[in-house]
């Protein structure tokens, strides 16, 4: 299981007051962060965007590659923001991504056909509606990659994400319970084994502190490794979660363990 960078998020004061001011320091130092941890991406999600949409991603997109060299996931539900992202990157994005939403659909898939880029799904139906038992999560997950082959987009280019959710909603263990049975199945399901990603801080969304939050998304992340989880989509500030992942790819590895290895990785 590869790590996925999910700082560079509007919901972060810091990168908001970056973008509204276009101070490039605190997404340098946010670039920064995440090549020191080793994660393969960055996820940039700067939210709605107005008028000046195409230059404030643009903007970010420059800043950020000048001190991270990994792949960037853009995460926008403005089609023409998105498409200037994809001009301006040095290395094909992932797009961040579409459902069986019409709007959606209609929107954001063919930017993936058009620039021959990998996209993710989220298993949401027509309605917004994630479901809950396995065997309609891969009803929408079949329906979701032939949407795709329609649109031009190849299953081998489509990231599946089966959504995790809040574990406060009335429901959420089951949601999630299910969730980690849908990633194992995934791959009997497809003539190749597609990808799968999640993204960990939807888990502790409504959490009444940091101390809670990161032990429980700590524990999630061995169980989501365990059920062969591709990409999780984390924070990297947090000391707790590289831990997690790095101890998970000893344990889960085929790679000889040994507790030096421990020592040197785990801080």
């Amino acid at each position: 299981m590869l790590a996925v960078a999910d700082d560079l998020h509007i919901m972060n004061p810091l990168v908001a007051e970056a973008v509204k001011a276009r101070d490039p320091e605190p997404l340098k130092k946010i670039a920064i962060r995440c090549q020191d941890a080793g994660v393969v991406a960055m996820d940039i999600n700067l939210g709605p965007l107005g008028k000046n949409g195409e230059e404030i991603i643009t903007f970010a997109i420059e800043t950020v590659q000048m001190h991270f060299s990994g792949r960037l996931m853009l995460d926008s539900l403005q089609p023409e923001v998105l498409a200037a992202g994809i001009r301006v990157c040095k290395t094909p994005p992932i797009i961040n991504g579409f459902s069986l939403e019409e709007a959606r659909l209609s929107t954001i898939l063919p930017l993936a056909a058009a620039h021959d880029s990998e996209i993710v799904g989220f298993l949401v139906d027509e309605k917004g509606t994630i479901p809950v038992q396995v065997e309609e999560r891969l009803t929408v997950a079949s329906r979701l990659v032939a949407k795709a082959k329609d649109a031009g987009v190849s299953a081998e280019k489509v990231i599946i994400d089966p959504v995790l959710v809040p574990l406060s909603w009335q429901n959420g263990t089951e949601y999630n319970r299910e969730l980690l049975r849908t990633i194992q199945i995934l791959d009997q399901l497809f003539e190749k084994p597609v990808r799968t990603m999640a993204g960990l801080s939807n888990l502790t969304s409504g959490s009444p502190g940091c101390f809670v939050r990161e032990r429980v998304e700590s524990a999630f992340i061995f169980m989501l490794a365990a059920a062969k989880l591709d990409y999780i989509l984390m924070n990297t500030s947090r000391r707790s979660n590289l831990n997690a992942l790095c101890l998970s790819q000893l344990l889960l590895g085929n790679k000889v363990f040994t507790w030096q290895e421990v020592a040197d990785n785990v801080k």
